[in-house]
């Protein structure tokens, strides 16, 4: 069973089919889905996307995993999490998505670190990486902000050059006393 994660803001917990129309605000954008790797085209209809969110959960084997990003306030779906394998190596890559009305209010970063928090307190992991577009400062200033370090250029992931983040379980220590439990 995937776990829920709360921040002092978020809820972080998995998706649920009630949340199909919020979820096709986020990934029905192709100015959200244009920026994901390996690219994802925008998902056009509910249907379609409650089929992406079945297929989500199918395939997710712990700690990869996708979660739906709430506003605790509100209880409104505003983006996505996710840990991804990425072949062939068996890395974890961290991953989010927002909502265009969502941007610029720390919540990526926030759901970000929760879920790196939890992968490597919870369990086990040693390690996460991001991937990023060389053209999408917005993420790459999320990844920092994360707590992740930018360690160069890698093309072996998804067949195209991106830029790669790490985080390592040791990284955290020193934000430990400054982060939201998880």
């Amino acid at each position: 069973m995937k776990p829920t994660i709360e921040t002092n803001r978020l809820v972080i917990r998995p998706w649920r089919d009630a949340d199909v129309p919020d979820a096709l605000v986020i990934y029905g954008d192709e100015e959200v889905t244009r920026w994901l790797t390996p690219a994802m085209s925008r998902i056009p209809d509910e249907s379609a996307m409650r089929e992406v969110l079945h297929d989500w959960a199918a395939q997710d084997v712990a700690p990869a995993s996708h979660w739906a990003v709430e506003l605790r306030e509100s209880g409104r779906v505003i983006g996505g999490v996710a840990l991804l394998r990425l072949e062939p190596w068996q890395d974890l890559e961290v991953g989010w998505q927002l909502a265009r009305t969502a941007w610029g209010h720390g919540y990526a970063s926030e759901a970000g670190e929760a879920v790196a928090r939890w992968s490597m307190h919870k369990a086990d992991v040693e390690e996460l990486f991001a991937l990023v577009n060389p053209k999408n400062a917005r993420a790459a200033a999320t990844a920092e902000r994360v707590g992740m370090e930018a360690i160069g250029e890698t093309d072996q992931y998804h067949h195209q050059r991106l830029n790669l983040y790490r985080l390592r379980h040791d990284d955290l220590a020193y934000r430990d006393d400054e982060s939201p439990a998880v």
